[in-house]
């Protein structure tokens, strides 16, 4: 009895204390009002700048793709029913700060899509008027001919607000780095299952897997990246270990017309140089995305496999863009 005496005494409480609940007004969230201020950025843009990355197809067609986007992030209606004009720099310094490699992309090979207004030519400055109701404002840029491109060089574009009139503040979110490279259709990320001969390091022609990128060297030839060795070279077992021979690129090339897949060393000033297994079918396939190919040098014949060659027997199946 004195368990359901208690029962009760906590049942009343309970009714009690859910009655002064309902009463009680919950807490609003009060507008940030006039006390706001406008924020002026480069949507995902940072301090100092961040990069983004466009790779594009290795083509002669224009190709089209969105730099940056400018907004004003408003507190209140009134400050958007605002007029405000933003400059924005083309900002080559940011350009060479985020990767001194990176080459400034020509003026003559693209052209600017926007309805800012641009001064100054390459490293000017783009004027912004945002009307009353404008939030956003793009900058998008067309590439005329990719061809243009070094298939092995990245190039750059900068962008970086410098000023916003009525009573704009700028963001911290204010610079961006466009990165762009030129790539074919071959160009990503591969899974390598291979296995390779050598007369004294490997003669039981064993193999393994590893991870390789393809990039983009020409319009159907890429060059061979083995990420673990940090260079073009191509993964090797030899000594019982992964391991690669220097002065080396591997350079695979597809004949668009038949899929054949012919592989050459690409190194500058090379004394070595590829022949095609003669009695393998080396070649491209497109449905699956995979490259069968043997290949090797310092054949007795050509092409024809002996105890003194060095060989490769590789399938390299895409797995993604790198």
């Amino acid at each position: 009895m004195k368990y359901l005496n208690v029962t009760k005494k906590l049942a009343v409480i309970a009714v009690v204390s859910l009655i002064f609940m309902a009463c009680k007004k919950p807490t609003v969230s009060t507008p940030m009002g006039d006390a706001g201020q406008t924020l002026v950025k480069i949507l995902g843009g940072s301090d100092p700048a961040t990069i983004t990355q466009k790779a594009i197809d290795f083509v002669a067609i224009p190709t089209q793709f969105l730099a940056v986007e400018i907004r004003r992030d408003i507190p209140n209606e009134a400050e958007l029913n605002k007029t405000m004009v933003v400059t924005v720099k083309d900002d080559t310094a940011a350009v060479t700060v985020a990767n001194p490699a990176y080459l400034q992309l020509p003026a003559a090979w693209y052209t600017i899509q926007t309805d800012g207004v641009k001064t100054g030519g390459q490293g000017g400055t783009f004027t912004f008027t945002f009307l009353p109701g404008e939030f956003a404002k793009t900058i998008y840029i067309t590439i005329p001919n990719a061809t243009l491109l070094n298939p092995s060089s990245l190039y750059g574009l900068g962008f970086t607000v410098t000023s916003a009139d009525a009573g704009g503040v700028l963001s911290t979110q204010k610079s961006a780095v466009v990165q762009i490279g030129a790539k074919n259709a071959y160009d990503g990320v591969y899974e390598c299952t291979f296995t390779n001969y050598h007369p004294s390091l490997n003669a039981g022609y064993t193999g393994d897997v590893t991870e390789v990128h393809f990039v983009t060297s020409g319009a159907s030839t890429c060059k061979l990246f083995w990420p673990d060795a940090g260079t073009y070279a191509c993964p090797a077992i030899l000594g019982g270990g992964f391991s690669y021979f220097g002065a080396q690129e591997p350079a695979y090339t597809v004949n668009p017309a038949t899929q054949a897949v012919t592989v050459q060393n690409a190194y500058v000033g090379a004394t070595t140089f590829y022949t095609m297994n003669a009695s393998f079918n080396s070649h491209y396939d497109a449905p699956t995305k995979t490259f069968y190919v043997k290949w090797g040098y310092s054949y007795v014949v050509p092409g024809v496999f002996d105890a003194g060659c060095r060989e490769w027997t590789q399938t390299l199946k895409y797995t993604g863009p790198r």
